[in-house]
């Protein structure tokens, strides 16, 4: 499978830069969310894939679907993206845009891969005690990773601590190699 992130960065960069210049990068990265999750369904992902439609009709079809929940400059950026044939990068487009959103804020952005999702209480706990070592305006994402096993796994940066199973495991077996 190809690696989206380059083909996105040019997209998430351009976009970024147009929603802070008319101080909606708020508001972009909401809608962002929308359409990325949006495109993670079947149903739509069946829509952008389907070689009967031309990349206009799938724009429009794409744009009724979020007529009421996206600005112009989505509309357009869907636009371009049907174009040129890029509209599975949606998701790595707001990954990336995150990403800058976040390094604008200077906030630390930490995301905390688990194997199954916590409990509402648990993830509270988690999250609270997270904000407290990175400040309250910690962005805090979950990803799950079923290989993990048990535990859990937080990247800060280019930091990571490991607490899962998966990482026991790899820990005593080069401590047993040794």
């Amino acid at each position: 499978m190809i690696e989206l992130t380059p083909l996105a960065r040019p997209y998430a960069k351009a976009l970024f830069a147009s929603a802070l210049e008319s101080g909606s990068s708020e508001e972009m990265a909401n809608e962002l969310h929308i359409m990325a999750t949006a495109s993670e369904s079947k149903e739509v992902r069946n829509t952008i894939e389907n070689p009967t439609l031309s990349r206009q009709e799938v724009v429009d079809i794409l744009i009724n679907l979020f007529e009421e929940s996206i600005s112009d400059t989505s509309k357009r950026l869907l636009a371009i993206l049907a174009d040129n044939k890029r509209l599975n990068l949606l998701q790595s487009i707001y990954s990336i845009y995150q990403d800058l959103l976040a390094e604008h804020k200077e906030q630390n952005s930490v995301t905390v891969f688990v194997a199954s999702d916590p409990s509402s209480d648990a993830k509270e706990e988690i999250e609270q005690k997270l904000k407290s070592s990175y400040g309250n305006d910690a962005n805090i994402s979950f990803s799950k990773d079923p290989s993990m096993m048990g535990g859990l796994s937080i990247k800060v940066g280019d930091e990571t601590l490991d607490l899962s199973i998966r990482g026991k495991v790899k820990k005593l077996v080069n401590q047993l190699n040794f």
